[in-house]
């Protein structure tokens, strides 16, 4: 920030605002309310031009505003390589995406909310996916509270995405109160391994850019990098 403490013949610089009044009725509007380097040597050429003959600029005053000078330079590079960095990592980011090919995606959408159960017009589709080959499953719907509300066995499969359809309903056949449910399924794996899946979390399959955004493709469609939880 330059502060001229003498009076410059013609100039007055008294404030760092976003308009600074100069010779006569004239104003410079400066949107960004910064003084760049270049502004700053146009300021410090324009004081020594209308200095006072028989008083002029002191050198130790001249030496403190081109020392100003420089280090309003120096700040200038410094943020500019930070911008350009920034810039880089960003790229970077979006682009290792092609590395997440093949892993597991959590989409954060693990559940989904019920209104009106009891006049639902059709049953609610999801999917879920199976990391392993398996002999059995068991699919369980729960509430908020964790309350199992519907239970279904399922018979052994080989591993990928499976859809199923939720009627709303819980195992006594009436309709669900109101809010919010979530969607597990324990299995056994045909080396008798226990696991656990869930509502929200599938493979990634590939990855488009659009204007140099990444967008993953998980359970059949694209969705922003940047909307993903989690890769495990």
């Amino acid at each position: 920030m330059l502060i001229f403490k003498k009076k410059v013949y013609g100039m007055n610089v008294t404030s760092t605002t976003n308009v600074t009044q100069t010779r006569g009725s004239d104003f410079v509007y400066n949107p960004d309310s910064e003084l760049k380097s270049d502004d700053f040597l146009k300021l410090f050429m324009t004081q020594l031009q209308y200095q006072d003959p028989t008083a002029p600029m002191e050198t130790k005053d001249m030496l403190a505003q081109t020392s100003q000078l420089t280090q309003l330079q120096t700040n200038q590079d410094l943020k500019n390589s930070l911008n350009r960095l920034i810039s880089q990592m960003e790229a970077s980011t979006q682009y290792s995406a092609v590395t997440m090919i093949g892993k597991l995606a959590d989409t954060g959408n693990n559940g989904f909310a019920i209104t009106d159960s009891a006049n639902l017009q059709q049953d609610i589709p999801f999917d879920l996916y199976f990391n392993d080959d398996y002999l059995s499953a068991e699919l369980r719907i729960t509430d908020r509270n964790g309350n199992v509300v519907r239970s279904i066995n399922l018979d052994g499969d080989k591993k990928g995405l499976k859809s199923f359809t939720w009627d709303g309903k819980d195992d006594n056949g009436n309709p669900v109160a109101d809010g919010e449910y979530y969607v597990t399924a324990d299995y056994k794996t045909k080396f008798y391994e226990d696991k656990t899946t869930m509502l929200g979390i599938y493979p990634i399959e590939s990855v488009r850019f659009v204007d140099g955004k990444a967008e993953l493709k998980v359970d059949n469609s694209y969705i922003p990098l940047n909307a993903i939880k989690e890769v495990l």
